[in-house]
C-alpha cells in the first residue's frame, strides 16, 4: 500500500532538515547555510552543506545527501517507507502498517520467532537442559555476556517442543510451519520441530526484528548447521547475519567486512572489531550487492583460509569488484577461520591481523592464480590476461598503478609490457553514476547543450509537455540529463513549480549531485521556443555527424587494412574537419 502523497508532503514540509541533521552531526552557520564533517566518509574539513531554504543536504566530497527522507534513508540504511514512519512519529503523523510492507502475517512471523528466541535462550541458561550445550559455548571461548546480549538459546531433543509451546500462545501448527518453526510429514500433513536438540543462534533483520535462526548441532548430528527455511520474513538474499548491530560501526569505518560463519561473527563480536557481517551463502544476491553498496564503498572479505574458503573469496571477490566496490582481502593463515585464529592467538593479535594485514582484491587473486597454474606458461598467461581484464573494474587511477606493479612482480614480467596488454578504456557500471564528474569548464559543446536544455525543463514545465517526446536518448546523451528529465515529467503531472526538496522524491538518489548541481544553474528566465529549437536543432546535427564520424572512422580501418594510403589522407581529414567544426 503506497503512502499518500499529502502524507508525503505533510511529512516533508513539517520537517526541518536543520534539525534532523544536526541530530547527526555538529553544523556551523556559513552564510545562507550550515556545514559540518560528512556524516557519510572520513574528512578533516567540513564538506557537507545544508541549505535551509531549500531545505536539502549536500557533501561536495562524497555527492550524497538529498531531502530529510534520502538524508534518513542513507544514514539509518533504510527504506524510504521507514524513513516517512520515523519521521512521522514525533508529528503525530501515522503511517499504517500496510503503508510500511509489514502485513499482519509478517508481524505474526516476527511475534513467534520473538517469543521462540525468548524461550530457547531461558532454556539455555536456566536449566539442566541447557547446561550441555551452555558449557560446549563457554569452552569454545563464548562469554556468558555475548550469549546473554545475542539471546542464544537451546532447543531440546523433543519433537514437540516449539510446537506445543506456539500452540499454548494461541498460534496453529500451519502459521508456525509457514514461519519456519515447524516441519511437516507430507504423507499424513502431521508437524514436528524443524529444531531438535540444537544450539539456536537468532537471526534479525535490518531493523532489529528476530526473523529466523542457525542451529548447529552438539552431537556430531548432520547437518552441522541447519537455517531457517525461505519464508515470508526470512529472504536470504536480502539479509546479512549481524547488520543491525554493524550498521554504525560500517559507517564509522566505511569498510564492511564480510565473514561466512555466524560463529565467527561472534566470536569476532567480543574483540574491538564491530564491522563485521555473515553471508547468508557463498553466492551474494543482487539485493545483498546493492545493500553493500548503501553500506560502504569499500568492503574485505575473510573468509575461511582453506581451499573452499578461497574459492568462495573469488566468486564474491569478482561480484564485489563488478559492482564497482573497492574489495579487500584478509587471508588468515594456516587455512584457518576466524574462530580458530583466534582461539590459537588471542583477540588482540586477531585485531592487531585486521588492522594491518589487508591486501587489495586483485592481488589476492593474482597469488592464487599465479600458485594454481603452477609451471603451465599456457596457463599462466591465461591466468594473467583475466587479472589485466579485472584492472578495468578498479575505478582509482593510483589504486590501479599500484595493481599493475604488485601483479607484475607476482606473475615476474615487465610493468611495460603488462600496461601493453591492459584495455585501452576503462569501463563503467550499467546503472552507476559514478563516471568522473565533468568539469564544467572543459563541458563539450554537446555537453553545455544537453545541460541548459535540462535545466530549462526544471523551470519551464510548460515546455516540458510540448518537448519531452523529443527530449530522447539521442538528444540527451548523458545518462543522468535524459533520466532527469523523464522524473520530471511525472513531478509536474501532480505540481506547477519546480522544488528541488520534493522533486529528490521522484528520482533516483544517484542524480541528486546532478540535480543540486543544475539547480544552481543560473538562467534568463524569458526563454523561448525558437531558442529550445535551436538547441534542439544543434544536437540534432551534432548527433549526424558523431555518426558521420563513426562511419569514416569504420571505412578508416578498412583503408589502413587495405593499405590505402591516399584514401586514409583523405578519410583523417575529413574526420578532423567534423571535429573541429563542432568541437567535440
Amino acid at each position: 500500500m503506497k503512502i499518500p502523497e499529502e502524507t508525503i508532503e505533510n511529512i516533508r514540509t513539517q520537517t526541518d532538515i536543520i534539525d534532523l541533521v544536526s541530530s547527526y552531526i555538529k553544523l556551523e552557520r556559513r552564510g545562507r547555510n550550515y556545514v559540518g564533517l560528512c556524516p557519510f566518509h572520513d574528512e578533516k574539513t567540513p564538506s557537507f552543506s545544508v541549505s535551509p531554504d531549500k531545505q536539502i543536504a549536500h557533501c561536495f566530497g562524497c555527492k550524497k545527501g538529498g531531502n530529510v527522507f534520502q538524508f534518513l534513508m542513507e544514514i539509518e540504511n533504510i527504506s524510504f517507507t521507514e524513513a516517512a514512519k520515523k519521521l512521522g512519529e514525533p508529528l503525530d503523523i501515522k503511517i499504517e502498517t500496510g503503508e510500511i510492507e509489514v502485513d499482519q502475517g509478517d508481524m505474526s512471523q516476527i511475534k513467534m520467532h520473538e517469543y521462540m528466541t525468548d524461550l530457547y535462550h531461558h532454556l539455555l541458561m536456566n536449566t539442566n537442559e541447557g547446561n550441555q550445550p551452555l558449557q560446549y559455548l563457554l569452552d569454545r571461548g563464548f562469554t556468558t555476556d555475548l550469549i546473554r546480549q545475542e539471546k542464544i538459546g537451546f532447543a531440546p531433543a523433543m519433537s514437540y517442543f516449539a510446537k506445543n509451546a506456539l500452540l499454548e500462545q494461541g498460534y496453529n501448527e500451519e502459521s508456525a510451519y509457514q514461519a519456519g518453526l515447524l516441519s511437516r510429514n507430507e504423507e499424513n500433513f502431521s508437524y514436528y520441530d524443524r529444531f531438535v536438540g540444537r544450539i539456536m543462534i537468532p537471526i534479525k533483520n535490518h531493523q532489529g526484528n528476530h526473523i529466523g535462526f542457525t542451529a548447529r548441532s552438539i552431537d556430531g548430528s548432520e547437518p552441522k548447521y541447519l537455517n531457517t527455511p525461505e519464508t515470508d520474513i526470512f529472504k536470504k538474499r536480502e539479509l546479512f547475519f549481524n547488520l543491525s548491530d554493524a550498521r554504525k560501526h560500517i559507517r564509522k569505518m566505511d569498510n564492511v567486512i564480510l565473514m561466512e560463519g555466524h560463529m565467527d561473527v561472534l566470536k569476532v563480536k567480543m574483540t574491538n572489531v564491530q564491522h563485521i557481517v555473515g553471508t547468508m551463502g557463498t553466492e551474494l544476491s543482487r539485493e545483498n550487492l546493492t545493500l553493500l553498496k548503501r553500506l560502504s564503498s569499500n568492503t574485505t572479505i575473510m573468509f575461511d583460509g582453506d581451499k573452499a574458503g578461497q574459492n568462495a573469496t573469488l566468486k564474491v571477490g569478482d561480484a564485489l569488484l563488478h559492482e564497482g566496490l573497492n574489495v579487500y582481502v584478509q587471508k588468515l593463515p594456516e587455512g584457518m577461520d576466524p574462530d580458530e585464529y583466534i582461539e590459537k592467538y588471542g583477540t588482540e593479535s586477531f585485531e592487531n591481523f585486521i588492522e594491518k594485514r589487508m591486501q587489495h582484491y586483485l592481488q589476492f587473486k593474482a597469488e592464487k592464480f599465479k600458485s594454481d597454474a603452477g609451471a603451465n606458461d599456457m596457463k599462466i598467461n591465461q591466468n594473467l590476461s583475466v587479472v589485466i581484464e579485472d584492472l578495468k573494474f578498479v575505478r582509482d587511477s593510483l589504486t590501479r598503478e599500484r595493481l599493475v606493479t604488485v601483479i607484475s612482480s607476482i606473475f615476474d614480467i615487465d610493468k611495460d609490457a603488462l600496461k601493453n596488454r591492459m584495455p585501452s578504456t576503462m569501463v563503467t557500471q550499467e546503472a552507476t553514476y559514478t563516471e568522473p564528474e565533468v568539469n564544467r569548464r572543459t563541458l563539450s559543446l554537446r555537453q553545455k547543450k544537453e545541460r541548459y536544455l535540462t535545466r530549462i525543463m526544471m523551470s519551464h514545465p510548460e515546455y516540458l509537455k510540448t518537448y519531452s517526446e523529443k527530449l530522447d536518448e539521442n538528444i540527451l546523451t548523458y545518462q543522468p540529463y535524459y533520466d532527469i528529465v523523464r522524473g520530471l515529467c511525472v513531478y509536474f503531472e501532480t505540481h506547477e513549480v519546480f522544488d528541488i526538496s520534493l522533486a529528490l522524491n521522484y528520482l533516483d538518489g544517484a542524480l541528486t549531485d546532478t540535480l543540486i548541481d543544475l539547480d544552481n544553474m543560473r538562467i534568463h528566465q524569458d526563454v523561448s521556443e525558437s531558442e529550445i529549437n535551436d538547441y534542439l536543432e544543434d544536437l540534432s546535427g551534432i548527433r549526424n555527424n558523431e555518426n558521420e564520424i563513426e562511419l569514416l572512422s569504420r571505412q578508416l580501418e578498412l583503408a589502413e587494412r587495405d593499405n590505402d594510403v591516399e584514401l586514409q589522407l583523405k578519410l583523417t581529414q575529413e574526420i578532423i574537419e567534423l571535429n573541429r567544426i563542432h568541437k567535440m
